[in-house]
């Protein structure tokens, strides 16, 4: 490979490693870096807010799983980056050391040469063409005279040479230290994100662990109440044996459904847990008579409400009732306020529909 060659290369490996160190680094890098921390600040405020559900806790931990490859690819991609900058750097200390060592010998080279030359003095060549018996004798001294000069050229030369590409190396040498600087700059930085995204990660894999372990508690309780309730119900509301309406129901109070109807982490729900802050008013979903207004072992406060053919719904967790036995109440009216009472994890409302007696999905019921 010539000299040109070499250094043509060293060029194209220097603006590949470049290019990687700034994809790590200054401007496009600061700006991913910046969207992952903005997205994790959104997940741990979407974490801290209030209850999640399991849907936005595993939706954030999936999330924070992307985030995670890609920070980890992203740094492997700066690590090998950096090992290949490091190796050049090895590469072209090690060329500087050979081309110091080679100026070194021809420096001394070029100390002799001067010496012989100041001994002998100016007029060598005279003294050459004086001192021989011959012009045979002549021609063969001035042929050895003109090798020792074509030599001295060719150290000068050498020394030129050794000198340029020493400076070619420095410079390079110079970039690829800058390079490195840059890449372990976004090393550092990337690293402090990665461990960030853990950290995040980690409360929403505790968060979701407690949310099983509090569903699969409550869920337990309401189970040991589910005869009692049911025969409640039954044995005082009308029967029902003509076609269910799902029309004409409102939401009992606007929020987040933290846990849906049906089998999950093990258990049943037979409502749906609709998130709401300690107090906010619970109102009717459709207008009905109240046949149950107390306390319903782990459903806590509890109201039902018979709203005819057959259907009732259900409130549990209040942290006050507003109704009692017997009242007729219209739709939107004001019937409880949100809580925890019960075997409740944290403030919500507890929602069941019921079709004589038996629970039934209650989300189709609502707009």
């Amino acid at each position: 490979m010539t000299r040109g060659t070499r250094l043509r290369s060293l060029g194209v490996v220097l603006i590949l490693l470049t290019t990687l160190a700034v994809s790590v680094q200054p401007a496009s890098a600061e700006s991913t870096l910046s969207k992952t921390r903005r997205k994790l600040h959104a997940a741990r405020a979407r974490l801290t807010a209030s209850r999640r559900s399991d849907a936005e806790l595993l939706s954030v931990i999936g999330q924070l799983g992307g985030q995670l490859n890609s920070t980890r690819a992203q740094l492997a991609r700066a690590e090998t980056a950096l090992d290949r900058i490091t190796a050049q750097i090895a590469g072209e200390q090690r060329k500087l050391d050979r081309l110091a060592v080679d100026r070194q010998k021809r420096a001394a080279l070029v100390g002799r040469r001067a010496r012989t030359l100041y001994i002998l003095g100016p007029g060598m060549g005279a003294d050459a063409l004086l001192g021989s018996d011959s012009m045979d004798e002549f021609v063969q001294r001035s042929s050895s005279l003109s090798y020792a000069l074509r030599f001295d050229r060719t150290v000068m030369d050498d020394l030129a040479r050794i000198a340029d590409e020493s400076r070619k190396a420095t410079q390079a040498l110079t970039q690829q230290r800058i390079a490195a600087a840059g890449v372990r700059r976004g090393i550092a930085e990337q690293a402090s994100v990665l461990a960030e995204i853990l950290s995040t990660k980690q409360i929403a894999e505790q968060s979701l662990s407690s949310n099983i372990a509090q569903f699969q508690d409550e869920v337990r309780a309401l189970e040991q109440d589910q005869a009692r309730i049911l025969e409640l119900i039954r044995s005082r509301q009308s029967y029902g044996n003509g076609r269910v309406s799902r029309r004409g129901f409102i939401w009992p109070v606007h929020g987040p459904i933290t846990s849906p109807y049906g089998p999950r982490w093990g258990g049943f729900h037979t409502g749906i847990d609709i998130g709401c802050p300690e107090g906010r008013t619970i109102v009717a979903a459709k207008a009905g008579t109240v046949i149950a207004a107390e306390w319903g072992g782990g459903y806590g406060n509890m109201v039902i409400i018979d709203h005819g053919n057959g259907v009732s719904t259900l409130y549990a967790h209040n942290s006050r009732l507003y109704v009692s036995d017997g009242d007729r109440v219209r739709q939107g009216q004001r019937i409880s306020a949100c809580g925890e009472t019960g075997h409740a994890t944290g403030t919500h409302l507890h929602f069941e529909v019921r079709i004589n007696g038996e629970h039934t999905n209650p989300r189709p019921f609502l707009p």
